[in-house]
This record gives structure tokens, C-alpha cells and sequence, in this order.
């Protein structure tokens, strides 16, 4: 039920699937980073398939890898705002609009330190919509994005975890998704060692859904 009125919600609200052209084509979003040993890792594997993507910040988090923010925007690839705090009751719970504006807010400056001039893109944590939620990134100048394909990577510990991952993804992936992954678990790396690779010789564009999201918004 749930999933089915997040469909209905328009695009202009909160963006969940790219618009249907060409080629296939998906667009890879990153969460819960930056990561100092994963993230730049993540950073390698986009570079040599010719992948770009969106890393969802976590605004606390820069302060353990501040210069992976200019590494990121050097590589090609968009920085959204995924709160400062990313609350487990703003997952859980429904969050208040002056708290939960205050804390996107401050991701916003925290990002603003570090070279991004204002993030277009925003991500609530657990990608839970709420009128709270949806409000917010509007009044700051951001479109809502949450994604069209989970694997649940960021509960991968063993290896069969991570191959039943990359064969969901692999199997599902359709053109136009939104994927979600997390950049600060390191099992991530091996999904990515499956999939990429494959994504690639199958012929589709990793790249094209950023601008899709980050180009000429207002």
C-alpha cells in the first residue's frame, strides 16, 4: 500500500525513477558517506566503468574525510544532502519541520564549507516521506530523490550476501532506475566488482541520470 501511493506522489514532488529515454540507462546514488577508506575506493570502480553517480551526504560524516566532498565534484559525480544528523527517529517516527528543517539546513552548510554552493539533490534518511520531509528540501531549494531498486547492501557481511545482491540487482535493474546503495560499508566494493562490469558489457549508461537530477534547476 505503502509503496503504491509513493508511485502516485508526481515527479515534480519527489523523484523515484528517471524519465524513460534511449539507450538503457540507470543512475547509481550512494548513501551514508563519505567514507575515508570506501568512498574513494567507490570512487575508482565509477571511474573505470564510466559511471557517474549521486553520494547522499551525511553532514557529521565529512568531518572524517572532509576532502572526499571536492573529490567527489572533481570526479564527475553529485553531492545531495542526506541531513546532518540522520536521526534513527526521523526513520522511525514523524519528524517536527522545525527540527527537521534546522538539521537539513545545517548539512546544507556544512556542504556550503566544503565547495558545494547549494546541493540540489535531497535524500531523507530512510527515504521515508512525510509532509515533513517533502517540505523541507522545497523550502530550501531541493527536489526530494529517493530510488526505484534496494538490495539491502548496506546489510551485507558474508559473501553469499553480496552475490545474491548483485544477482537481484542484475536481474531487476530496469531502464530509468534509481539505485540504492551505501558507500560506507566495505562489502559494497565487491557488489560493485559483479555488477559494474557487467552493467557495462551489456551496454548501459551509467552517467547520464546525474545531470538528469542536478542540471539547470533553480
Amino acid at each position: 500500500m505503502i509503496s503504491t501511493i509513493k508511485a502516485l506522489l508526481p515527479q515534480a514532488l519527489v523523484a523515484q525513477h528517471l524519465r524513460r529515454l534511449g539507450p538503457p540507462y540507470a543512475l547509481l546514488t550512494f548513501d551514508d558517506g563519505p567514507h575515508p577508506e570506501v568512498t574513494p575506493q567507490v570512487l575508482d570502480r565509477l571511474d573505470k566503468f564510466d559511471a557517474r553517480a549521486i553520494f547522499f551526504v551525511i553532514g557529521r560524516r565529512i568531518k572524517r574525510a572532509p576532502h572526499l566532498i571536492s573529490e567527489i565534484v572533481s570526479r564527475g559525480h553529485g553531492v545531495g544532502n542526506h541531513t546532518y544528523l540522520h536521526r534513527r527517529s526521523d526513520v522511525n517516527g514523524r519528524p517536527s519541520l522545525s527540527r527537521f528543517y534546522l538539521d537539513a539546513k545545517r548539512c546544507q552548510v556544512a556542504l556550503e564549507r566544503h565547495g558545494i554552493n547549494r546541493a540540489q539533490v535531497f535524500r531523507p534518511p530512510g527515504g521515508r516521506l512525510t509532509p515533513v520531509t517533502l517540505l523541507v528540501p522545497r523550502l530550501l531549494g531541493m527536489q526530494c530523490v529517493t530510488w526505484s531498486l534496494d538490495v539491502g547492501d548496506w546489510a551485507f557481511r558474508r559473501n553469499e550476501d553480496v552475490q545474491h545482491g548483485a544477482d537481484r540487482l542484475l536481474r531487476s535493474i530496469t531502464s530509468g532506475d534509481i539505485v540504492l546503495l551505501h558507500d560506507d560499508n566495505p562489502s559494497l566494493l565487491d557488489l560493485l566488482d559483479i555488477v559494474l562490469p557487467e552493467l557495462k558489457r551489456k551496454g548501459w549508461d551509467l552517467a547520464s541520470g546525474v545531470d538528469q537530477l542536478t542540471t539547470n534547476r533553480s
